[in-house]
């Protein structure tokens, strides 16, 4: 069936309602959807080592979380109509959420050929009651750090746990690095977050219905602003980087960037709407100044990490590098431009670089006219200039690309100098 047929035959997505549980520093979430006559949904989140004792557990930003999580069900039918009956939604929030899921969901539309442009394409109909949310009077010292298993967000975790106490956050499913690096980065146990689908999803899935990529970034950085605020934390330092601003090809005169929910647009967006919720918390990126090269100029002085990061999403279950994705390929790029190519075969077992069958994805990466890797991976330029350092070191162009250090308007001062001090000095 046709993304056409699913729409007329499933004209309407709702979000039901949502539910709360708490005890034991452990909360549980869960979310109910429902796509009449058919299919009926519920999705759990579930949280480990929260500090519960003296917070309470913020209705409105429960109800934020389930909103976020709708976009991996609503992908099944590509419903018109979202109707919001959980609870409300501001003229200016609804703009928000529209936009998100038309930017969003780009690779989802791209790859399963929808016509999204039309004026009526969605509408979001918010019925339920308003829900307020509430600032925390007192706000620690804690900086809210995920960690993933990739060099990201260790570069940012050990930056600045050197200038402030750091609370990880993991959010499962994770590869086994996640907690191999967060254990070594602070003596603290992680904040674990579990996210459970609904069986029928996943049996959707081998049927007639649609699926595709959906803006995870977004849905962790609710997650990540409901654990804020029961953790009195004000600041979520995240590490998505300046390549994440990059589209990966135009579609139906819309670009298209598999990284939309990671980029600073979406970024500028999110805080606005946490400040029009009355919130005192700051979601940025602390690497936002940074590409992928100059990202890797500061892991490659983190040799103690070498053997445990991993960013092979085509491996993540086996906890190994596949040697042939994207993914191992960019870092084979950015990394190996500082560490050499010995190096990157003891970090991998392999120089993907050097690897005939790899030719066409790298072509892809590097050639403009190519539409880039649907992965988060270094921008075209970055790239073809990563090739440049590693062929004949550090060139003019190199140099001056190695010089770049962006705005970032997201980012508080006090953190924006920090990380412009770590680079000038690495």
């Amino acid at each position: 069936m046709d993304y056409q047929q699913l729409r007329q035959k499933y004209p309407k997505f709702l979000y039901t309602g949502y539910s709360f549980q708490n005890f034991d520093n452990k909360l549980k979430l869960e979310f109910r959807y429902h796509i009449p006559p058919d299919h009926t949904f519920v999705h759990k989140v579930t949280f480990d080592n929260l500090n519960l004792t003296h917070s309470k557990v913020d209705e409105g930003l429960v109800f934020l979380v389930g909103l976020a999580e709708i976009f991996s069900y609503w992908k099944t039918t590509c419903s018109p109509q979202i109707q919001i009956q959980a609870g409300h939604l501001s003229p200016d929030q609804i703009n928000f959420w529209h936009k998100l899921l038309i930017k969003g969901m780009g690779q989802y539309f791209y790859e399963n050929q929808i016509d999204f442009t039309a004026f009526d394409f969605l509408k979001i109909t918010p019925s339920g009651p308003k829900l307020t949310t509430s600032s925390s009077l007192t706000k620690n010292g804690l900086i809210l750090v995920p960690i993933g298993g990739g060099k990201d967000s260790i570069v940012t975790a050990e930056i600045l746990k050197s200038h402030y106490p750091i609370k990880p956050i993991i959010v499962y499913p994770a590869t086994a690095a996640s907690e191999r690096i967060s254990a070594i980065l602070i003596n603290t146990p992680p904040i674990i977050v579990r996210r459970s689908f609904d069986k029928q999803l996943l049996k959707m899935k081998t049927l007639e219905f649609l699926d595709g990529h959906v803006p995870y970034s977004a849905i962790l950085a609710f997650i990540f602003l409901l654990t804020a605020q029961i953790e009195n934390t004000p600041f979520i330092a995240v590490s998505n980087e300046r390549s994440s601003n990059e589209g990966n090809v135009s579609y139906l005169g819309h670009e298209i960037n598999h990284q939309y929910s990671k980029s600073a647009e979406f970024e500028t967006d999110l805080n606005i709407y946490i400040q029009s919720l009355g919130l005192d918390t700051t979601y940025f990126s602390f690497l936002r100044p940074l590409y992928e090269l100059q990202i890797a100029k500061l892991f490659s002085q983190m040799p103690q990490y070498f053997s445990q990061f991993r960013s092979c999403n085509k491996n993540q279950q086996q906890d190994s590098w596949c040697g042939q994705c994207p993914k191992c390929l960019s870092i084979s790029l950015a990394l190996g431009a500082w560490v050499g190519e010995a190096k990157i075969k003891e970090i991998m077992g392999t120089n993907p670089l050097t690897n005939p069958a790899n030719i066409e994805t790298l072509e892809s990466m590097t050639n403009p006219a190519k539409v880039k890797p649907f992965e988060c991976i270094t921008t075209t330029e970055e790239a073809n200039i990563c090739l440049e350092f590693i062929q004949n070191n550090q060139t003019p162009k190199v140099k001056e690309f190695l010089s770049r250090f962006g705005d970032s308007p997201n980012t508080p001062p006090q953190f924006f100098d920090i990380l412009k001090k770590a680079y000038a000095n690495s």
